[in-house]
């Protein structure tokens, strides 16, 4: 009864301690963008159920996974300050903690999949779908998405336990978000913890290569799967509560062992630089998008008989989710780990003192934009190199692919100052994150209406050409839009700097 009382409260501690993240407005978000994946502009068949309920794990493998990655980030970041993590055990016992993050998780993975549910239920009557509702398949989806989604969320409890920078924790779930999305179009097992949900779809897809059509039919489950989903769970569950009850501060913590210090504060470095000198940011910049290219390289080799071989197929498979989903929250953690340092303490304040709003803001922006640099040169390598060293293809790289690189990393420099202006006002590590994974997805439906100009981040999908590499480019429309945004983001920032302290905005 004790234990039942201080979980209670404890949940209670976690909500008033999200009140000002937006936590719900996350749940909202992502039930309006599975609105518009799954119903806006689709005109019902006699399939629309089936067509429904296929659609959802795809679509969450990627919102669910982003959105649970961000609840947790937001409910562990704030133990790592201070001496947070051994005070609270003088107050509750390790596993009350630990419980009380997951039932937080728990709760609102609860109340997205009501909103969704009912949405569904409201727009498949409303749009009048053959056949009763059915409530088979909600219930199993329902459960699907509960178990898969405490898997993830639990998941990136850990991950944000063990490495005290949510940079960390952020990249390894984007990168495991991306890997999941991309198996489901290689195979239904859940080979990760992300992959749980495509697994536990009630509705399987049989394509026939020789027609090209797609038939959807209702599956049973097998007990294997069912067994793998069960064993990430609760292996996850008590290897989290091991870890968090046994843990004390800084014992596990990855990245805060000693270090070697610099010789000299007075280092040719930039600041910005300085300050990144020892964060191991290299990594998701390396490894995000190497992930989407051993796996869209395996998808072209074995989707030959639908796809050509040819150099634009290979960057369709390459950069096509990597470009429209990925990218521009990749830059939202460095622009928020670029702003973490002076969210901490007074450190607003006392920068201010040393420098100037224009050049902290300068500053900021100029690093985000050297290293999405570095990444799209990256992107440009891997695929020239699978192209022509791995893959052999015929013919020469299209002449608009180096057009179409420069492109996205002027699209980036624009993406950057946005995400830095947003990294600046709000002090969640993760919200910037989130808004550019609502932006990323936003500036798809953008793109796909010709406005491509609206939004960085649609700018950022038709600059890098993924849909189509060799289609419509208007350069001067393009740069003039990054110009507008650039100036307008660093503008904005560095009046909300002289106008802000700390003490203003908390």
């Amino acid at each position: 009864m004790n234990l039942l009382s201080a979980i209670s409260k404890l949940i209670a501690i976690e909500f008033k301690k999200s009140r000002h993240k937006h936590s719900l407005l996350l749940l909202v978000i992502a039930v309006v963008l599975n609105y518009f994946y799954l119903f806006h502009g689709n005109a019902p068949d006699r399939q629309a159920w089936y067509n429904v309920f296929y659609a959802i794990p795809l679509i969450n493998t990627l919102i669910l996974s982003v959105l649970m990655a961000v609840l947790a980030s937001q409910s562990v970041d704030m133990e790592h300050k201070g001496n947070m993590w051994n005070l609270l055990p003088t107050l509750e016992s390790r596993a009350s903690v630990y419980l009380g993050k997951l039932l937080y998780g728990f709760i609102h993975l609860v109340l997205f999949c009501l909103l969704q549910m009912g949405m569904v239920i409201l727009m498949g009557s409303r749009l009048g779908y053959e056949g009763n509702i059915p409530f088979s398949l909600i219930g199993t989806t329902f459960t699907a998405e509960l178990v898969s989604g405490m898997i993830v969320y639990q998941l990136q409890c850990l991950l944000s336990l063990l490495f005290p920078s949510q940079f960390a924790a952020l990249s390894i779930g984007f990168g495991g978000t991306l890997t999941g999305l991309f198996l489901a179009y290689v195979s239904t097992k859940a080979w990760t913890p992300w992959s749980v949900l495509l697994s536990l779809s009630p509705i399987g897809m049989d394509y026939q290569r020789a027609t090209r059509s797609m038939t959807l039919f209702l599956r049973q489950l097998t007990p294997l799967e069912i067994l793998t989903a069960l064993v990430y769970l609760f292996g996850i569950f008590l290897l989290g509560l091991y870890l968090f009850t046994k843990t004390e501060q800084g014992a596990l913590s990855i990245g805060t062992g000693r270090q070697k210090a610099s010789k000299s504060v007075h280092s040719g470095l930039p600041v910005e630089l300085i300050k990144l000198k020892r964060n191991p940011i290299w990594i998701p910049f390396l490894l995000i998008p190497l992930i989407p290219a051993v796996i869209g390289t395996f998808n072209f080799t074995q989707n030959q008989g639908i796809l050509q071989n040819t150099w634009e197929d290979l960057w369709t498979q390459q950069s096509l989710f990597l470009g429209i989903f990925f990218l521009s929250p990749l830059v939202g953690i460095l622009c928020s780990l670029l702003w973490r340092m002076e969210h901490q303490d007074s450190n607003w304040n006392l920068i201010l003192t040393v420098t100037t709003p224009e050049k902290l803001v300068k500053d900021k922006w100029m690093t985000a934009v050297l290293l999405s640099s570095v990444c799209i040169l990256w992107i440009a390598l891997i695929y020239l190199f699978t192209g022509k060293i791995i893959l052999r293809l015929p013919g020469e790289v299209p002449e608009l692919f180096w057009i179409r690189m420069l492109g996205a990393a002027v699209c980036l420099a624009a993406v950057s100052a946005v995400q830095s202006m947003l990294s600046m006002i709000f002090r969640s590590f993760a919200v910037p994150i989130s808004l550019a994974f609502v932006g990323s997805i936003a500036g798809l439906w953008l793109t796909v209406k010709g406005a491509y100009y609206a939004v960085p981040y649609s700018m950022l999908i038709y600059g890098m050409g993924s849909s189509s590499i060799t289609g419509e480019l208007n350069v001067p429309v393009l740069l003039a839009s990054c110009c507008f945004y650039v100036l307008a983001a660093l503008t904005c920032s560095i009046i909300f700097l002289k106008k802000t302290d700390v003490r203003t905005h908390v």
